[in-house]
Parts: structure tokens; C-alpha cells; sequence
């Protein structure tokens, strides 16, 4: 069965998958808030903050990046930031689900979201 999610959220897929993990849908990732922070799952173990910056310089100017554990998996996660908004919409739009240079296995790329203040846990 199909489920929509386009009236109870952000995300305008129909797939169901997509409706379970949105992450994981190239045109659902691709609809998030565009910002100069693109965040990338999954990547190869021997990716580290030098190779990330270096695969990424080669689409836009990288102002800042990180390699991150990915938490039970033999993977690893990344955040890069471009200088400019333009240079981050092309990478999540033409990177994500393919391969990048220096990478061997295809890569998900999507806009980092920012964390929500207020209206959850903790003191007021």
C-alpha cells in the first residue's frame, strides 16, 4: 500500500519508504531548507577530515567540514560547508545517490537540517 505524507509534512514523496524515512529519498533530501551545510551518511571507513575536504573542494569552495563515527556502523558521517548556497544545491543535487570523485561507492547527500530550539526537553 502507498501511503502520502505530502498533507502531514514537508516532504511531498509518495513512496512509503519515503514516508518512514525520508533521509533515504533522493527527492525528498533534495526539498529540504537549501543552506551553505550538506550533511553525507554512510560514508567509506578510511574517509577522513582531510580526504572529506578534499573530495568536496573539488565542487565549490569547502569553508569548514567534518568526519563524524556513525554510531554502530562501519561507516562514517560528514558535514561540509560551502561558501556559497549555489555550490551546496548543486552537490545535493547531483551528487546524491551518485558517486563523487575520490569516493567508490555511491554517496546520499542532503542539506543538513538545523536543530529546533525551544518546545522540547530541558530547563525554560
Amino acid at each position: 500500500q502507498v501511503r502520502s505524507h505530502l498533507g502531514s509534512s514537508s516532504f511531498g514523496c509518495l513512496k512509503y519508504s519515503c514516508y518512514r524515512f525520508p533521509a533515504s529519498c533522493r527527492r525528498c533530501t533534495a526539498m529540504a531548507t537549501p543552506n551553505t551545510n550538506i550533511f553525507i551518511p554512510d560514508l567509506p571507513a578510511d574517509v577522513d577530515d582531510a580526504k572529506l575536504a578534499e573530495v568536496f573542494g573539488q565542487y565549490g569552495t569547502v569553508t569548514w567540514s567534518k568526519v563524524m563515527p556513525s554510531k554502530g556502523k562501519p561507516t562514517v558521517a560528514g558535514i561540509v560547508e560551502f561558501g556559497d548556497i549555489e555550490e551546496a544545491k548543486w552537490v545535493v543535487e547531483n551528487l546524491n545517490g551518485n558517486l563523487a570523485q575520490g569516493i567508490s561507492t555511491p554517496i546520499t547527500v542532503m542539506f543538513k537540517r538545523e536543530r529546533s530550539k525551544g518546545g522540547g526537553k530541558g530547563k525554560e
